[in-house]
């Protein structure tokens, strides 16, 4: 496969700096959070990310940002292992992918050059990953030298998806694209750094506001005494990523299901005829991130158990959006009150500290469903 498989006390924000520097290793705060839930967590803080630049390519919109470099973990299949901070790692930067035309982010591989006036600094793919902040996106940490001039060549294969229509022209081959900027290590280190507080609900089940929805503030969080992840309406330079177009764009809408904290929307397309498209987006519970790169099958429930499965086949579509699908027998849809969608594989996602501990749960997410 081509995918690679704080300080603030009360509310008082700190930069880096003297007397602070035991509290600001970057274990240090991992001490804040000694035994994270099983799923989907709010983590002991959020920082401010300080945007490098944006691209256009090809019908692909590109945009690179950094912050401080920061441990993470990545995930080869059920394994997941933490990528700790090294001495040499400048900044964590992270690149977005997104289809021009429609705003959809596109499951693929990136990789990244970075280069000064007269070297190269820095060159590797970077993990496909998971943020509450940002959602889907790509980064590592990486060294980028003295202050000065950078350019990063970003190099962005065809999609790793099956994409419809006019996205399947715009996402079937390789293209790259040169971002310029300006580095200086004291903006890395003046960004802000806030400390999630206990009665915010550091370390329980929930999750911080994505930036689409505070607009870059580092105060907002969410989880589940807070705000509902229904509430999310604001958009980003290039759509967002987290509404929910499935519902409108299918022949039937079943509804929502839900497994640990993922959250399946499931709906029929075509159903005329012998055979019905299943679609299924998937969402992550609290903020509605869609996951890609996870293994899925349906199945309808005998007896109160799956039966025989039908692996899912992830795909691009302007209209449905980022999704999973199948073709299935109408007769096999039809001889069974309910459908389950069975997580055969957790996404294949490097994760911020948040989502560590999350999609690993296996439990089926089932739902009725009626063809009158």
């Amino acid at each position: 496969m081509r995918r690679r498989d704080v300080l603030a006390a009360g509310g008082l924000s700190l930069s880096l700096a003297g007397c602070l520097d035991v509290l600001e290793r970057e274990d240090a705060w991992r001490e804040l959070v000694v035994d994270p839930p099983g799923g989907v967590y709010v983590p002991p803080k959020v920082d401010e990310m300080l945007p490098l630049g944006d691209a256009t390519v090809d019908g692909l919109a590109v945009s690179l940002a950094a912050t401080r470099p920061h441990s993470f973990w990545t995930v080869a299949g059920e394994e997941r292992t933490r990528a700790d901070v090294r001495e040499h790692h400048d900044v964590h930067l992270m690149a977005t992918v997104a289809d021009a035309e429609t705003g959809l982010p596109v499951p693929t591989s990136v990789e990244t050059t970075v280069r000064g006036p007269e070297e190269r600094i820095d060159g590797r793919a970077l993990w496909p990953m998971l943020s509450q902040r940002m959602g889907f996106h790509y980064g590592d940490n990486v060294p980028l030298g003295g202050d000065g001039p950078r350019t990063v060549t970003v190099k962005i294969d065809p999609a790793d998806v099956e994409a419809t229509g006019g996205l399947a022209d715009r996402l079937e081959t390789a293209r790259t694209v040169d971002v310029e900027f300006e580095y200086a290590a004291e903006e890395i280190e003046s960004l802000e750094r806030r400390l999630i507080d206990e009665d915010e609900g550091r370390g329980e089940a929930g999750a911080v506001e994505p930036m689409a929805h505070d607009h870059g503030s580092e105060s907002g969080h969410d989880h589940e005494s807070g705000n509902g992840h229904g509430q999310h309406e604001n958009h980003d330079d290039h759509g967002d990523a987290r509404e929910p177009i499935l519902e409108d764009a299918v022949d039937a809408w079943l509804g929502t299901a839900r497994s640990g904290d993922l959250e399946f929307g499931i709906g029929l397309d075509d159903s005329d005829g012998d055979e019905i498209a299943v679609v299924v987006s998937v969402h992550t519970r609290h903020n509605e991130f869609p996951v890609p790169f996870a293994g899925l099958s349906v199945a309808p429930v005998r007896d109160g158990s799956p039966g025989e499965t039908t692996a899912l086949t992830e795909r691009l579509d302007a209209e449905l959006g980022h999704h999973y699908g199948a073709v299935l027998e109408r007769e096999r849809l039809e001889a069974t009150a309910e459908l389950a969608v069975v997580l055969d594989a957790t996404p294949q996602l490097s994760r911020h500290e948040g989502y560590e501990t999350a999609f690993f749960d296996r439990e089926p997410a089932t739902l009725a469903i009626d063809l009158e």
